[in-house]
């Protein structure tokens, strides 16, 4: 007898098998995404009772808004339902695909409340796309003074722009802006992403080979100056 229900159980567990579609968009960071589910009974299998979907599991990158969602109660043989979960993409999260395991689980059987408990898995790519600012910084020694050329070769607009102590604001992608800093041997350049993010780069002052040749003569012509005023003195 016992192995006659257990026979049973599994028989019931097989015949709930209901069609499942996943719909969800591609997101930004910081954007709010839904997972609409669509529930279908096939005409050939028995009610479903009690119906719930739920997030069983994410990445980190990934935050859980509306976790769980009520179907119908009762889903009959080729009934359809839709359910919708939602969440939050991390600011930080990267450009790439991130999973998230959802379920569906209820009763299943001509039982009031079904005859026995099922309950079904599956896993949902979110596909994540980023702009991104990507700013390339140039130099120019001119006497006491850096000419600082700040040029945005990424897809995102960079934010709160600052170059040292001076703030520069917003640049476009293919835009640039030219500021002028005292001369100093290192400068710090920082930018934020449209998500908050933020970027920092340091960079050491170079002086362009022309100048240093100058001032390599201007070198030896004050030691041969003073050879020369040394010797005409003796």
């Amino acid at each position: 007898m016992k192995w006659f229900f257990i026979l049973l159980f599994v028989l019931v567990l097989q015949e709930a098998a209901p069609e499942i579609t996943v719909d969800v968009r591609p997101l930004e960071p910081n954007q709010v995404g839904v997972i609409r589910v669509t529930v279908t009974n096939p005409s050939t299998a028995d009610l479903l009772w009690g119906n719930k979907l739920k997030i069983e599991d994410y990445h980190s990158n990934i935050v859980p808004i509306q976790a769980e969602y009520a179907l119908a109660h009762e889903i009959r043989s080729g009934q359809t339902d839709i359910g919708e979960l939602t969440f939050q993409v991390k600011k930080e999260a990267e450009a790439g695909e991130y999973p998230i395991k959802i379920s569906l689980s209820g009763g299943v059987g001509p039982c009031e409340e079904g005859c026995a408990p099922y309950f079904i898995e599956k896993e949902v790519a979110i596909k994540v796309i980023r702009s991104e600012p990507d700013i390339e910084v140039t130099q120019e020694v001119k006497e006491t003074d850096i000419v600082v050329t700040l040029a945005n070769r990424g897809s995102g607009r960079a934010h709160d722009v600052t170059c040292d102590t001076i703030t520069v604001g917003t640049i476009l992608p293919g835009e640039q802006k030219n500021i002028t800093i005292d001369k100093k041997s290192t400068f710090t350049v920082t930018y934020k992403d449209e998500y908050g993010k933020q970027f920092t780069q340091s960079f050491r002052i170079t002086e362009s080979k022309q100048e240093s040749s100058a001032q390599g003569v201007l070198v030896v012509l004050g030691i041969l100056s003073g050879y020369f005023l040394r010797k005409y003195r003796n």
